[in-house]
């Protein structure tokens, strides 16, 4: 299979890395295969305490290194990638990813295609059950809950059109680097999970488009440098940051007509921690936003006040008033 490449865009590539060894190592092996060669590697290194990032870099010689010195969250890492690299286009990955040989080939031509675009993301498949989707770009419900599209379906037969998305998740996009730098990057403050929710709502706002590039393949561990913290990352950091998310940036239209979507799944989101014994961490994560309300009312401001889109652009990108059941194989 060989791909027409456009030659024009330069690609710094943020791999941001915690404590991932052996997931380090495959993605670095995978970004050295890759058909389109234009591209720098750099490695932030998020704090790691076991040594793995300076292990992994001495098979790999030509990634650079960024060394945060204590864990700042994947947020902070991308940034701190972003800030260090050179190119006008950055691919975001996670250190568990493998891309296919063609993938970066695939997302440059897609970016190309279309200069609305903000950024572009592959079709993910589930490291080691590769006919599983982990997802296929991101979605949100009229409830203002992200989703990733197709997560755990069968993937064959699925989701195989290039269409426009929500925006991109995290885990793999390729970003224009002026888009990314015009918004400020991700969040900080929201250390890992939604922060790429928030920047692609804020791209939104802005008029940006992100589109889904199924001819661009990657598969994905699935959280597997975040296990050890799983609960804490589910139960806490991602309510928190949904909520602090909606609020900064969800237009007063959206609100007010999904305001009985937003109760429900609130409701539902409640019953589903006290099943799981969890409640204590979804509370803080409230009392947290309640507290920092000062604070997200002047960003949403800000936001808002800088948006050239508002509830009637984008309610045709909005889904489900809930997230698809996810579909696990037995």
């Amino acid at each position: 299979m060989t791909h027409a490449v456009s030659t024009q865009h330069p690609i710094s590539v943020v791999v941001p890395s915690y404590d991932g060894r052996v997931g380090l190592d495959r993605c670095l092996r995978s970004l050295d295969a890759q058909s389109f060669r234009q591209f720098e590697v750099i490695v932030v290194d998020d704090g790691s305490r076991d040594g793995s990032v300076s292990d992994v870099l001495a098979r790999h010689p030509n990634a650079a290194r960024v060394a945060n010195g204590r864990n700042r969250g994947f947020a902070a890492s991308v940034n701190a990638g972003v800030g260090a690299s050179s190119a006008p286009v950055v691919l975001v990955v996670n250190d568990d990813v493998e891309l296919d040989a063609h993938c970066v080939a695939a997302l440059v031509e897609a970016l190309d295609r279309h200069p609305g675009a903000a950024a572009v993301c592959p079709r993910l498949l589930r490291t080691g059950k590769g006919d599983l989707l982990d997802g296929a770009g991101d979605g949100m419900t009229r409830s203002l809950r992200a989703f990733r599209r197709g997560q755990d379906e069968r993937a064959a037969g699925r989701y195989l059109d290039e269409e426009e998305v929500f925006s991109v998740s995290g885990t793999v996009a390729l970003w224009r680097r002026e888009a990314f730098e015009r918004l400020g990057g991700f969040d900080e403050s929201f250390f890992a999970y939604y922060e790429d929710v928030d920047l692609g709502f804020r791209a939104r706002l802005q008029g940006a488009e992100f589109w889904y590039v199924p001819t661009a393949v990657a598969w994905h561990a699935g959280g597997a440098t975040a296990a050890a913290r799983r609960r804490e990352l589910d139960f806490y950091w991602a309510v928190r940051n949904r909520l602090a998310t909606a609020a900064r940036c969800a237009p007063a239209g959206w609100l007010l007509r999904s305001a009985h979507l937003i109760v429900v799944a609130e409701l539902a989101s409640l019953g589903r921690a006290a099943a799981a014994r969890e409640l204590p961490r979804v509370v803080r994560a409230y009392g947290d936003v309640v507290r920092a309300s000062p604070r997200l009312r002047r960003e949403r401001r800000v936001i808002l006040n800088g948006a050239t889109r508002g509830w009637g652009e984008l309610r045709p990108l909005s889904d489900r008033a809930f997230p698809p059941r996810r579909r696990r194989r037995p």
